[in-house]
């Protein structure tokens, strides 16, 4: 009886507990090079901030993002630099500083940004 019963507790703590990250594709699907990109979420008191340079022209970048802060709700927020211009988009939803489980594809395109979404398994 007692292996059974210690069975069903980590199984319970470990259906309850939350590796708290995200993963994020990036795709430049434009003929440029990408001068930075910043994504950055949390709280204007306790944030988080990912920030690359020089994204070449059809490269892909794979990331995972981790929450580890204080119990607050928000969205990402993009930032990308090209040629002297700069695009801005809210993206995604988190709460309670537990990410969903999503993994997010971000395709730049030369006009457009496309943000897509997918469950993780």
């Amino acid at each position: 009886m007692k292996p059974n019963l210690m069975f069903l507790i980590v199984l319970c703590f470990l259906s309850c507990t939350s590796d708290k990250q995200t993963k994020i594709s990036i795709n430049n699907s434009t003929n440029s090079i990408i001068d930075s990109l910043k994504i950055t979420y949390g709280t204007e008191k306790e944030s988080k901030t990912y920030r690359t340079t020089h994204i070449d022209s059809k490269e892909k970048r794979h990331l995972i993002l981790d929450m580890n802060l204080k119990g607050v709700d928000g969205t990402y927020f993009l930032e990308i630099f090209q040629g002297g211009n700069k695009l801005e988009k809210g993206f995604g939803y988190y709460s309670n500083a537990v990410f969903k489980n999503y993994n997010f594809n971000l395709k730049i395109e030369k006009d457009t940004l496309l943000i897509t979404k997918n469950e993780m398994n």
